[in-house]
């Protein structure tokens, strides 16, 4: 039977493996992981506990591992109530952490000696080893209020981590999110420890019912098996995944347009059976797998139709084989994603205000990223002029000029940009903002955008 006590909060342990997140190594990195996924419920939740203190309305659901004085008790359900504690006790420093800075106020002035002793025993019921699955059971049906500063529903990604671990269901959406969480290169730790708990993980879900094809795999499960080491098109999927947190793919783009084809993920064609029955695919040689498509001729040694330079084609597979990487490229992709659903024949304006941006913020990134050489896009507080910062920045990439190949390379950007009467200037891209007159031609953005767009590639290298 469970034993209702007041146990110290110095006793109590976070969960390292809570739902609402991925496992975390110590109890510091559990508490960052929490506040990460919904701050605002945490810091009400905190202040409300500096207020009023600790209410004895509701216990803390404890799981006993061990007996005696050292038996470990962890909270089971309360994670957030006692990390806010322990937080006001300073039983977990404040320091790294995000903390408010009326918070921070409040904890000063409000958790006297006095405060910190009337609100340091916290009811608890207290289950053993042997009452696991009661403990389970009664914390699966008690996420449902709505306030702020009560308990905080769980998410998608917390439902599908407790149904994948106690139910022993298949979550291949899931699956895919954490290996991906560790593993991907293009998200930062921020990012990751958001995701963890906070995802929109149906919409992961949509996408892999669509892809898994595409991506070399049989169906949603199977993408879940392989992810990431025996998928096709890994980091192109990747795109889509960070893609999905930063809510630029949602279910109405997954279902009015091709995202897959438009992140350069090819379609697949099955290659004919022989007459024994089996099918041979190019690229695998496994027996029934998908042959890549046309587009990928790199794969299948099919030769892509060439297209004249003024085709629109031209831009759309440039854009199509593009892949931004490094941090701070979270924009870059999302502008990436609305300039490929363009027509460029049909919005040229459009389309040429985008370019304008991905110009802006790749410079920006890349300035960033190399702020130890000097690079920068402002100058005594003020932004520079957008062509002067590419020109650092071209400078920066060619070694000053010592590196011939991507000289050669940059040689067509440069160029063309600092034309003041080039069709892609960067005059003439401000043009169409300011001149209420001033339009382009959709054959001279596609016989130019050649020019100008490798500037964009390598600054997203």
């Amino acid at each position: 039977m469970p034993v209702s006590e007041s146990t110290s909060i110095k006793r109590l342990s976070i969960d390292l493996s809570n739902y609402r997140t991925t496992r975390q190594k110590d109890e510091r990195h559990a508490v960052e992981a929490i506040i990460a996924i919904n701050p605002d419920w945490f810091w009400a939740l905190t202040e409300s506990l500096l207020d009023d203190g600790y209410l004895p309305t509701e216990n803390v659901l404890v799981q006993r591992t061990g007996s005696g004085s050292k038996a470990l008790l962890t909270v089971k359900e309360g994670n957030r109530r006692v990390s806010a504690l322990k937080i006001i006790h300073g039983l977990i420093p404040t320091k790294d952490l995000s903390v408010p800075a009326n918070i921070l106020e409040r904890i000063a002035t409000v958790a006297t000696p006095a405060w910190k002793k009337a609100n340091l025993n916290l009811p608890c019921v207290v289950y053993g080893p042997e009452e696991a699955d009661i403990a389970n059971r009664i914390r699966s049906l008690t996420h449902g209020k709505g306030e702020k500063a009560g308990r905080d529903k769980w998410t998608a990604v917390a439902r599908a981590r407790h149904n994948r671990d106690e139910n022993k269901a298949s979550e291949p959406a899931l699956d895919v999110l954490e290996k991906y969480l560790k593993h991907g290169a293009n998200l930062t730790t921020r990012q990751a420890q958001l995701w963890s708990g906070d995802y929109p993980l149906s919409v992961l879900e949509e996408a892999l019912k669509r892809m898994s094809t595409r991506l070399g795999c049989l169906n949603s499960t199977d993408v879940g098996k392989k992810y990431p080491n025996k998928v096709q098109h890994r980091l192109k999927f990747d795109e889509v995944i960070f893609a999905i947190g930063q809510k630029s793919v949602t279910f109405d783009s997954l279902r009015t347009t091709d995202v897959a084809t438009a992140f350069g993920i090819p379609d697949v064609k099955l290659a004919p059976s022989s007459s024994s029955g089996t099918t041979a695919s190019a690229g695998t040689g496994t027996a029934g797998a998908p042959a890549p498509a046309p587009a990928a001729a790199a794969a299948t040694g099919k030769k892509v139709a060439a297209v004249a330079v003024q085709d629109p084609r031209r831009v759309a597979r440039a854009l199509r084989d593009f892949t931004p990487k490094g941090q701070r490229r979270e924009k870059v992709v999302s502008l990436l994603v609305e300039i490929r659903r363009l027509k460029l024949d049909k919005n040229p304006i459009a389309f040429c205000f985008l370019l304008r941006s991905m110009f802006e913020i790749s410079a920006k990134a890349y300035c960033t990223d190399h702020k130890s050489a000097g690079l920068s896009t402002t100058k005594n507080g003020i932004d520079r002029k957008l062509l002067d910062v590419l020109r650092d920045v071209t400078k920066h990439l060619t070694n000053n000029s010592a590196d011939q190949a991507m000289l050669k390379a940059l040689h067509g950007s440069l160029t063309e940009l600092a034309k003041p009467e080039g069709i892609l200037s960067v005059t003439s891209m401000n043009q169409l903002v300011h001149n209420p007159t001033f339009s382009q031609q959709p054959q001279d953005i596609a016989v130019l955008f050649g020019n100008v767009f490798p500037l964009v590639e390598a600054m997203n290298a």
